[in-house]
């Protein structure tokens, strides 16, 4: 791990490579004088790797006189992507920048570097230098002059410290990445699940909801109170059409006559397509002879000139239609009228299955339905 050492003193540097240098043979003691000779002192200055010793691993010691060196050496050391563990700044360092003003600077390109004052001047208090170049737990005081082993022992506990911290932050991203990464499969899986309510409950040709769906909110409205209508439709002509034009045009027409019975349903209406050229309607009504009303005005609008892949088509249907007042088991009224141009409503008989039919082309197929519903509906 890296140390960075900034102090104006020659004397000082010296100090610290005595404090990092660790216990020396005599041997090795002979070759530092034998290399100082050869090739001068700076020999041994700038990045030099201490010694080992029994307390610490082996630190990459940077020497600067000025604090602007330091703060320079910082930044190149970010560059790199081999940041500083600890940073020893003296505080009076003539003519730059003072040890405050540097750490500050240090503190401003790494939040996460460990910084120990060192000085034996009281120019600035701890909460003045922490002000500017904290946190407070990042921020550290030796007096000078400084025992070898009080600098090793800070500086071993502060850059296993800074491993640590680094260690802890790399844990905490890689947790959240996971926890990120699991919210995406769980938002996933329940846009899959949804996508899977979906098919089930809705018809794959028109997108409207199927039988499953129509039986289900059939059976919750029953539960409510209030009038409602269940409407039983059958297309007119629509296998005509299928065997002469084919199946693509069939499907058109369906697709055709599900959007205007969406168009000309009561608001909150629910149309459903219940299979082949069967749709079923369940809306809340006021009253019986508005529920056949409603009716009226389906089967006109259904009762229009289509062109299906070219071709004219004339829309039809019938409808069967059951009255029934909600929550109240066994109470259910209709009507019947046998066109859309006169209705014949049928008065309630005595045993609860009253039903209406609507027709333009005469069917009973949806009135027989519209009643099945009314018996299932007296059953429950």
């Amino acid at each position: 791990m890296r140390i960075l050492i900034v102090d104006d003193e020659p004397a000082m540097h010296d100090s610290y490579r005595r404090s990092f240098a660790g216990p020396r043979s005599s041997g090795g003691e002979a070759l530092d004088a034998m290399a100082a000779e050869l090739f001068g002192n700076d020999a041994l200055g700038g990045d030099a790797l201490a010694g080992p010793d029994a307390n610490a691993s082996a630190f990459a010691l940077t020497y600067c006189d000025q604090g602007l060196d330091a703060v320079a050496a910082v930044e190149r050391a970010l560059a790199e992507g081999a940041p500083f563990a600890v940073a020893f700044i003296d505080v009076r360092m003539p003519p730059g920048i003072d040890g405050r003003e540097t750490a500050r600077r240090i503190r401003a390109l790494d939040p996460e570097i460990n910084l120990v004052i060192v000085t034996g001047f009281s120019d600035f208090s701890p909460i003045e230098i922490s002000k500017v170049a904290g946190p407070a737990d990042k921020i550290f005081y030796i007096a000078k002059p400084f025992e070898v082993a009080e600098i090793l022992q800070t500086a071993t506990a502060l850059a296993q410290r800074w491993q640590n911290d680094r260690d802890l932050a790399a844990a905490r991203d890689l947790l959240a990445a996971q926890v990120l990464q699991l919210e995406e499969q769980a938002a996933e899986l329940a846009a899959n699940e949804s996508r899977a309510i979906h098919l089930a409950m809705h018809d794959l040709l028109t997108d409207a909801p199927n039988r499953l769906a129509f039986l289900r909110a059939l059976a919750a409205r029953t539960r409510s109170e209030g009038l409602f209508a269940t409407v039983m439709i059958d297309l007119d002509r629509f296998k005509l059409v299928n065997d002469t034009l084919g199946h693509l045009a069939g499907d058109a027409l369906i697709r055709e006559i599900c959007a205007i019975l969406n168009r000309s349903t009561p608001d909150g209406a629910l149309v459903a397509r219940l299979g082949g050229d069967e749709f079923g309607i369940l809306f809340d009504t006021s009253s019986e002879a508005a529920a056949v009303m409603a009716c009226e005005l389906i089967i006109a609008a259904c009762s229009v000139t289509l062109q299906v892949f070219g071709n004219s088509v004339q829309g039809g249907a019938s409808a069967g239609v059951v009255v029934t007042a909600g929550a109240r088991a066994g109470t259910v009224t209709g009507a019947a009228i046998r066109s859309t141009s006169s209705a014949a409503p049928i008065s309630p008989s005595t045993t609860p299955s009253a039903a209406a039919a609507v027709s333009s082309g005469c069917s009973t197929r949806a009135w027989t339905r519209a009643s099945a519903f009314a018996g299932a509906l007296r059953a429950a």
